[in-house]
């Protein structure tokens, strides 16, 4: 077993990278709806630590070592740290794994904003070539409500500025975030944010409201109007059709989304994601209902899992059998145990 310190998270995307971390916890970690750091304060590793731990991977690794093509620097943003520690840990990431092809990381806004442009190409230079960025929405009123930080104005900024740099854009949305009263708004205003910067990736994701944070807590007291299944499809469809004149690739990646086969590159499969929505949108009530428990009880994956007999029985008899259940707190309930 290798004695390197890791962090507790990386995007799904990121299952075959070399994990390397150089901060412990969020730099901001006063997000209303994210409970993953609390009770941790940030800090930050010294760049000793840092490369005394890749060049642990290394010997352990081996000639093994060419196996990995990305390394993800952990934790919820080590993009915060100074560039020239950032360049240092790069330039001996390439000294001992000289196969990777991309170095990544979560990235907030203001953090990429603290940034030069000559900073950012040099960083880009050195191999640190694609930012996950959580914006979650382009909704100055809900970035407020939940205690991003940030301003929409913030998330184009930067993206722009990190896209100049030479670097790949992986954003993070939020489905379902503003709440019923707030779901158009979330949806026209994230599009229009992405629409300007035109990032690489868009990865979007249903809220899961878990219950040790503030918007968890409020869901909980009835303080939330929290939607069901069904409304934050609706809502991810009217995001869609406000997606225009980008080429992006769309992709619904994380067990926590309803409609896991909606992904493709706009704008060419455009219209073949809203195809699957509709269709999911065009069935009865009762199977909608049974789609989405099914879903969440761990039945099926994809619509097309609906077929199957056996299972499509056994969740037809789990709601009958809780008549007086709320499924849209249990939908969300699931959700918060999958993240």
């Amino acid at each position: 077993m290798i004695d390197v310190e890791l962090g507790p998270i990386r995007p799904p995307s990121e299952h075959q990278s070399l994990l390397l971390r150089l901060t412990r916890g969020c730099s901001w970690n006063r997000c209303f709806f994210c409970g993953l750091y609390k009770g941790m304060r940030f800090s930050v590793r010294s760049t000793e630590e840092v490369i005394d731990d890749i060049k642990k991977y290394a010997a352990y690794y081996g000639e093994r070592a060419s196996f990995f093509k990305s390394c993800f620097l952990q934790d919820g943003d080590a993009f915060n740290i100074p560039a020239k520690d950032l360049l240092s840990i790069l330039h001996t990431l390439k000294k001992y794994f000289p196969a990777l092809q991309a170095v990544t990381t979560y990235a907030r806004c203001d953090s990429i904003l603290k940034k030069t442009e000559t900073e950012l190409q040099a960083l880009c230079e050195a191999g640190l070539n694609h930012l996950y960025r959580g914006i979650e929405t382009g909704s100055d009123t809900i970035l407020q409500k939940i205690n991003k930080g940030i301003t929409a104005e913030q998330i184009v900024k930067s993206g722009l500025a990190a896209k100049k740099a030479g670097m790949t854009l992986s954003e993070f949305t939020l489905l379902g975030i503003g709440g019923k009263s707030l779901s158009e708004e979330n949806a026209i205003e994230t599009a229009k944010v992405i629409n300007a910067v035109n990032p690489e990736f868009i990865r979007v994701h249903h809220t899961a409201f878990k219950p040790n944070t503030k918007l968890g807590r409020d869901v909980e007291k009835g303080l939330f109007d929290l939607q069901s299944e069904e409304e934050i499809v609706c809502e991810q469809k009217l995001f869609i059709e406000q997606l225009t004149d980008i080429t992006s690739y769309y992709v619904n990646e994380h067990i926590v989304n309803l409609l896991l086969e909606v992904r493709g590159k706009l704008p060419e499969d455009k219209g073949t994601m809203l195809a699957i929505i509709n269709s999911y949108l065009s069935m009865s009530a009762e199977d909608k209902l049974n789609f989405a428990v099914g879903r969440r009880l761990g039945y099926y994956y994809y619509l097309k899992d609906m077929q199957n007999e056996a299972e499509n029985t056994a969740v037809t008899k789990y709601i009958k059998e809780n008549p007086n259940t709320d499924f849209t707190l249990f939908c969300n309930e699931c959700r918060a145990e999958m993240i």
